[in-house]
């Protein structure tokens, strides 16, 4: 695979991840964030474990014990907990607002690489880091649909 094709793969996870807490939301009318988080994750991991053992099975059993421990500290900070929190922030402060605020995980991630992996830190990352910290900035400031909602809580 190329770069490109890691670009076009990260721009289609997007749609998943966008939809997710759009479905989440509608979802929560009727379940708990909790029981939303449990269905996805079974569901998930199911679909990963055969894509995982068709696609690459060779690899599956060649995993190292180091990447491993990765993999599954990976596993239990992102999926149950991460996607859990996730979906209870859908459930009181709406989707978009969440998924934005969300939206950091960039700078988390750029911090990590740089100070883990030794990646450097480019102009260009560091002034795409900056522009996502105003945009959070911009979006938690925003207080015009938290007025509305309370309001409509008001009247309930």
């Amino acid at each position: 695979m190329s770069y490109l094709d890691g670009v076009s793969l990260a721009i289609i996870s997007t749609i998943g991840f966008g939809a997710t807490a759009v479905l989440a939301q509608s979802g929560m009318q009727y379940v708990k964030p909790t029981s939303i988080t449990i269905i996805s994750l079974v569901v998930g991991s199911i679909l990963v474990f055969i894509v995982a053992f068709i696609v690459e099975l060779d690899q599956v059993n060649s995993i190292s014990i180091v990447a491993l421990l990765f993999i599954l500290l990976n596993a239990v900070l992102s999926y149950p907990i991460g996607r859990l929190f996730n979906f209870i922030s859908v459930k009181y402060a709406g989707a978009s607002r969440a998924s934005s605020v969300i939206g950091i995980a960039p700078l988390i991630t750029t911090g990590l690489a740089v100070w883990l992996t030794g990646e450097k830190l480019t102009i260009i990352i560091l002034t795409g880091s900056l522009l996502i910290l105003l945009g959070i900035f911009l979006i938690l400031t925003d207080m015009s649909s938290v007025k509305t909602d309370n309001k409509l809580d008001a009247n309930n």
